[in-house]
């Protein structure tokens, strides 16, 4: 868990794109992209339309957003070269698909001697809008916008070419803080997409993971684990480079664990798939059943760790979210304790899922990423007080709770082999701990 003294930030953010409904610290345009910045990052101007301009309030790091018909571009290198062109610069492009769409990503210089400016651009060729609503249920106020109306993006990040290496973290992340729709919200930003493509050649690697009473196989690859890792270390010191503001600390730690959570969901998901149908074949309570959409039969718990009576099995949601969270529960209080003081101290959800290994935070990711693909509410609960994380479940019966937007969440202690919905006494005052959502 991150120290509190390590915890600095700075000034509110202030955006003219429309704040969805559900979610304060994440703005969508009438196109459909939506943007996380950097805590501090103000509106500085735009036409509330096509142009709009963010920054840190002195302007020393920008950020850019410009759309335009889809016919602006032939293809994002082109669109990449052609604005480099116009505006006296110079720059490397990569292709890559971002948001299903043909991008072009790169480091590039713009102006000259003093004024010279340096940073990141982002060319989207033919962007589609959002659908109408994500999975939890946010709705845009664009999001009336038909698939028809494509569009072309242009996102530049940027800083003075002389602080360009003290300001990095800060263009870098708050181009990964970039969605192409909200559809889109749970995966790698776009230098975190870019990231995967060197990985994609890299050896698979099986490994096979104890579950309650059974095993399961799933495939995976370290490199991605590692690119994930270099987020996490890069978020981490955005985090820690903010000036003393601790009306905004909330929001900044809120902020820093979306970051990591939406860069390593995706890599989770055969391992999702894999536990969920151990889940709900029963085959990690020692026995099994035919899958069938309900079901009143009851698994008797393989250990004691797993001493959940449930009704299922049921493919597609758990049948009782309690027991599967107890079961998730039970598997990640099996990893070897992992905490490095000197840096981010929080494993990479990836490298923590598959070499089972992390401190409590990066538990507490690892199984909010697998509840949520299985369709189980879950939040993180974080106290600087305690220096402690909690995973929490929205799911019936007794236990601890935290109340938290409306709910009362069932905790999880993560590092102590306890059953969930108990935590230590010691820790369980609510007024002590921030509660941190994933709207994806």
């Amino acid at each position: 868990m991150l120290h509190a003294a390590r915890f600095f930030l700075t000034a509110t953010l202030l955006l003219s794109l429309t704040a969805g409904a559900a979610f304060c610290d994440e703005y969508y345009s009438n196109y459909g992209f939506s943007i996380d910045l950097p805590e501090g990052f103000v509106y500085l101007e735009g036409d509330g339309s096509t142009k709009f301009s963010f920054g840190t309030p002195d302007e020393s790091i920008k950020v850019d957003i410009l759309v335009y018909p889809p016919s602006r571009f032939v293809n994002a290198k082109t669109g990449a070269a052609d604005t480099t062109s116009k505006l006296s610069g110079r720059g490397t492009f990569t292709s890559f698909e971002f948001g299903g769409s043909d991008a072009a990503l790169g480091e590039l210089v713009f102006g000259s001697g003093a004024s010279a400016l340096k940073g990141y651009g982002l060319f989207v060729n033919d962007a589609s809008p959002s659908p109408a609503a994500d999975g939890a249920g946010a709705r845009s106020t664009a999001s009336s916008r038909s698939a028809a109306d494509a569009y072309d993006l242009v996102v530049l990040a940027y800083t003075s070419a002389a602080d360009y290496e003290n300001n990095r973290d800060f263009v870098e992340s708050a181009m990964d803080g970039l969605s192409a729709n909200l559809s889109r919200r749970a995966v790698p930003g776009p230098l975190g997409a870019l990231a995967r493509i060197a990985t994609a050649t890299a050896q698979q690697k099986t490994v096979t993971i104890p579950f309650g009473a059974t095993t399961v196989r799933s495939d995976w690859n370290p490199r991605e684990g590692a690119a994930s890792q270099v987020l996490v270390e890069r978020e981490y010191r955005v985090l820690s480079a903010y000036a003393q503001s601790p009306e905004l600390l909330d929001a900044a730690i809120a902020r820093f664990y979306r970051m990591i959570f939406r860069d390593a969901a995706p890599a989770l998901d055969k391992l999702s798939l894999a536990l969920s149908a151990a889940w709900e074949t029963g085959a990690w309570a020692g026995r099994t059943w035919a899958p069938a959409l309900s079901s009143t039969a009851a698994a008797a718990p393989a250990t004691k760790s797993t001493a959940t009576s449930v009704a299922g099995p049921r493919f597609g949601a758990a049948a009782e979210p309690r027991g599967y969270a107890e079961a998730l529960l039970a598997w990640v209080q099996g990893f070897k304790y992992e905490r490095d003081p000197k840096g981010s101290d929080v494993v990479n959800p990836i490298s923590a899922a598959f070499e089972a290994r992390g401190d409590c935070d990066s538990r507490a990711l690892v199984m909010a990423i697998l509840l949520r693909r299985e369709g189980i509410r879950s939040i993180l609960m974080i106290s600087l007080e305690y220096e402690h994380a909690l995973a929490a479940v929205d799911a019936p019966g007794a236990g601890a709770r935290f109340p938290f937007k409306d709910k009362k969440w069932l905790v999880a202690e993560t590092t102590a082999r306890v059953g969930i919905g108990l935590v230590d006494q010691t820790q369980a005052d609510p007024a002590s701990w921030l509660g941190v959502d994933f709207p994806f």
